[in-house]
């Protein structure tokens, strides 16, 4: 090959190469983008329709300013200064777009300096991250929300570990109190100073039953009820709790029922129209609405979860207050979190509502604008009327201690002055009480002395706990009758594992009446299986 020839072919190779990497740069998924520091010179097809054009020539030739406001792309400049080394690339650099249709696009921008026609160019390679920065969006949001789940699940725990332990001690208060009261000889400066120990105890035992409700171990009776025509029964508490200082608004056109233990209902209503209440003023409105709504899965909860598609009966209570701020909404459920001044709140409202609606299996959302009101929504699932899927537990019937006068009882429990407690009631009404400190105490005494009539027991002590203690006594025993008591509700004893559904609970504190009727029924019970095995 001649000089002549080999040079044709080596032109022919670079324009062909030029083509190849101009074809490369034009196709390119990134934007790309050359300038001299003062206008565009070349653009490629991502950055015309990133930019918000139609045509290259809408870009090239203007000052690069349309695109990337100044002072932007320090390294650049940099470059350009010639206070870079040749070999010394960049780093990427976040920035706006601002496009020629008025829109912004947040991009990440890479830029390399080269001489053309003797003079510094900057090459910038632009990528558009707005899907990028949404993901890592939902990323710290879904972290977040984890991070928040775990601190309430602790706290939750932590709460009705409290509210447990301080149920033990109010137990003894109210058991002890009560059981003055009942003594004759009782003056009357100290049977007025003994209710007054009585009130401030059942107010201390009106906090822990919150403390319970946030940590889902309150004990509650669900039952089928008509959410509008409940609501409406309550309207007068409502009333007396707005005040009329404030307006108050009420509409209850359906007739869906719900399955809720109606006490709690109460609370629910209670706990949100005080909350609308601080935060309003003078002439400021609350509104309670009973409503229905289907959802279609779209809808998320203040917890982040979707709430299940499908028909919800919903109650709205409004308020045309003060409103929070995103930085307060992010804690409102927490217990003890409160901006009320102090002694106006203890914090547990709203925790124990999120806790109601989360035993019940409903859902909560929250709208609220600072300055604007506040909104909570309550979406209870529909369910067939008088059809809850909860067996109805019947009252223990009246005392009725001349039928079981003499039977022995043993009293279980790692708590001596429960025990001390327990004993004094039971015995004022004829039993003979024998008393053990956890379970293994517990068999030693019954090995030693025989089974005694009935068994009460605290689910939750040292060394053997109740639930263990009941199969070993039914093993041998299968007719001896087993009460439990715990401050717990019978449905998170059992989420735990620390009893079987069927058994028979009494919450504490719970009141020398409430025991003794409780005791009366099941002796009954007992004695009337007896009479049918015999025939």
């Amino acid at each position: 090959m001649t000089p002549a020839m080999r040079a044709m072919e080596e032109r022919r190779t670079a324009v062909e190469r030029a083509v190849r990497n101009e074809q490369l740069v034009e196709l390119a998924a990134d934007g790309i983008l050359v300038h001299d520091g003062k206008c565009i010179l070349a653009a490629n097809a991502a950055i015309v329709r990133m930019a918000g054009a139609t045509r290259v020539n809408q870009l090239v030739g203007r000052p690069v300013e349309v695109l990337l406001h100044p002072p932007y792309l320090k390294a650049v400049g940099k470059q350009l200064s010639g206070s870079l080394r040749d070999d010394e690339f960049a780093p990427a650099v976040r920035d706006t777009l601002y496009r020629l249709d008025g829109g912004e696009v947040e991009v990440e921008i890479r830029a390399q300096v080269f001489l053309e026609h003797g003079r510094p160019t900057a090459h910038l390679v632009i990528r558009d991250i707005t899907e990028r920065l949404a993901s890592e969006a939902v990323a710290r949001n879904l972290a977040a929300h984890i991070q928040a789940t775990q601190k309430l699940e602790a706290v939750g725990a932590l709460a009705g570990g409290v509210a447990h332990e301080v149920n033990n001690m109010l137990q003894v208060i109210t058991g002890f109190s009560e059981l003055l009261l009942s003594t004759p000889t009782l003056t009357a400066d100290a049977c007025s100073d003994v209710k007054e120990i009585l009130n401030a105890a059942n107010h201390a035992a009106s906090i822990t039953k919150q403390l319970l409700e946030f940590s889902r171990s309150a004990v509650h009776r669900p039952q089928s009820i008509n959410l509008g025509a409940t609501v409406r029964l309550l309207q007068p508490i409502v009333r007396r709790l707005v005040g009329d200082s404030r307006r108050l608004e009420v509409s209850t056109p359906g007739s869906h029922h719900v399955c809720i233990d109606p006490g709690q209902l109460e609370q629910l209503i209670v706990n949100l129209v005080m909350n609308a209440r601080h935060a309003t003023t003078f002439d400021d409105t609350i509104s309670v609405f009973e409503s229905e709504m289907y959802v279609d899965s779209s809808l998320n909860d203040v917890d982040g979860i979707a709430i299940a598609a499908g028909l919800y009966a919903t109650l709205s209570i409004s308020d045309t207050g003060t409103g929070m701020s995103e930085a307060t909404m992010a804690h409102i459920f927490e217990p003890f979190f409160t901006t009320k001044a102090i002694g106006e709140g203890s914090g547990l409202g709203l925790a124990a509502v999120h806790g109601i609606m989360a035993q019940n299996g409903g859902n909560i959302t929250v709208k609220s604008l600072l300055g604007g009101g506040t909104t909570f929504t309550l979406f209870f699932p529909v369910v067939a009327a008088e059809n809850c899927g909860v067996d109805e537990i019947e009252p223990p019937a009246a005392s009725n201690a001349s039928a079981h006068h003499g039977k022995t009882i043993l009293v279980v429990d790692d708590e001596a002055s429960i025990r001390a407690l327990a004993k004094r009631i039971l015995e004022r009404d004829g039993y003979v009480v024998e008393l053990a400190h956890n379970g293994l105490d517990a068999l030693a005494i019954i090995q030693l002395k025989g089974p005694p009539a009935l068994v009460i027991t605290d689910v939750k002590m040292p060394e053997m706990g109740g639930q263990a203690l009941s199969l070993q006594l039914r093993a041998r025993w299968p007719s001896l009758q087993v009460l439990f008591m715990s401050g717990y509700s019978l449905e998170a004893l059992g989420r735990e594992g620390l009893v079987k559904r069927d058994v028979v609970l009494i919450e504490k504190p719970f009141t020398p009446a409430a025991l003794l009727a409780q005791v009366n029924a099941m002796l009954s019970a007992q004695q009337i299986n007896r009479s049918i095995n015999v025939f």
